[in-house]
C-alpha cells in the first residue's frame, strides 16, 4: 500500500517538475514586489484563513496543528486584530490607541504593553522589543516585499498552481534557516493566498501553512479593535516571547 503511495507521489512529482519546465518564466521577485505594492495602497483590509503549524513530540513524531486565523487592518488610524482560534483556545492580538494587548480565553489572562503609533511602528515594537511571533504579521507591513527580499539566499519562480479552485503564481524564497513558499494570485489583485515556511535544520523540518481569503473591503464593526478585558480576567507580564 505504502510502496504504492510512494510510487505515485514519484510520478506526481515528475509531472510537476515537467509542467513547471515548461511553464512560462516570470520575475520572481517582481512579482513579490507588485504584492507587496498591492498590501501597501490597502487603507484596511480583512484577511480569513485556516492555518496548520507542526509540532514535535518528545519521542519524535510530527503532528500538525490547525487553527483558524483572522487578521483585520485599518492603516489610519492605525489598528491591527488577529485572531487564532483553536478547539481549545481562542487568542487574541488587539493594536490599537499606542497599546497591545494580547489575550488568551483559555487561560483568562491578557498582557498590556504601551506601543508606538502607525502600523509599522508597532509591528517593530512588538515583534523586536516585545517578542511576539506571529507569521501573519509579515504580510501586514508597509513594505513586505522588503521583509522578504533581505537576506534571501535565492528567490525562484516555481510555475503556478491551482488552490481552491483559483490559479496562483508560485514563487520560493530560501533562507539560511528556512525556506518560504508564497502563492500570489495570477489573476485581478496580486494577493497571497498561501503561505508555507519551513525550518529547514529543526528536526522534522516543521512547518507552518496559511491559507488566505481577503477582503479589501471591509466594514469593521465600531469596537473592533476595542480590547475590554472580560469579567475575572487577569493582567500579566509579558514573557520573554509571546507566540500566536
Amino acid at each position: 500500500m505504502f510502496a504504492k503511495f510512494r510510487i505515485t507521489l514519484t510520478l506526481l512529482a515528475t509531472i510537476a517538475g515537467a509542467l513547471t519546465a515548461h511553464a512560462e518564466e516570470l520575475d520572481a521577485t517582481e512579482l513579490v514586489e507588485r504584492m507587496s505594492a498591492e498590501i501597501a495602497s490597502l487603507g484596511a483590509f480583512a484577511v480569513q484563513g485556516d492555518a496548520y503549524a507542526d509540532a514535535r513530540l518528545d519521542a519524535g513524531q510530527i503532528i500538525e496543528h490547525s487553527s483558524q486565523v483572522t487578521l483585520q487592518l485599518r492603516r489610519k488610524p492605525s489598528a491591527i486584530r488577529i485572531s487564532n482560534r483553536s478547539a481549545e483556545d481562542t487568542k487574541e492580538i488587539y493594536f490599537n490607541d499606542g497599546a497591545v494587548n494580547v489575550y488568551s480565553t483559555a487561560e483568562n489572562f491578557y498582557a498590556r504593553a504601551e506601543i508606538p503609533e502607525g502600523v509599522d511602528s508597532m509591528l517593530d515594537f512588538a515583534i523586536d522589543d516585545i517578542g511576539i511571533e506571529s507569521p501573519m504579521l509579515d504580510l501586514i507591513a508597509a513594505d513586505v516585499a522588503d521583509d522578504l527580499l533581505t537576506d534571501r539566499e535565492s528567490i525562484s519562480y516555481l510555475g503556478t498552481s491551482l488552490i481552491r479552485d483559483k490559479v496562483y503564481h508560485h514563487v520560493g524564497i530560501r533562507y539560511p534557516d528556512t525556506d518560504v513558499q508564497v502563492w500570489i494570485a495570477s489573476e485581478g489583485r496580486p494577493l497571497p493566498g498561501k503561505l508555507a515556511i519551513s525550518s529547514k535544520w529543526e528536526g522534522g523540518a516543521p512547518r507552518f501553512v496559511a491559507f488566505f481569503e481577503w477582503d479589501t473591503d471591509p466594514e469593521f464593526a465600531q469596537d473592533a479593535f476595542t480590547f475590554d478585558p472580560p469579567d475575572g480576567a487577569v493582567q500579566i507580564d509579558f514573557a520573554d516571547k509571546v507566540t500566536h
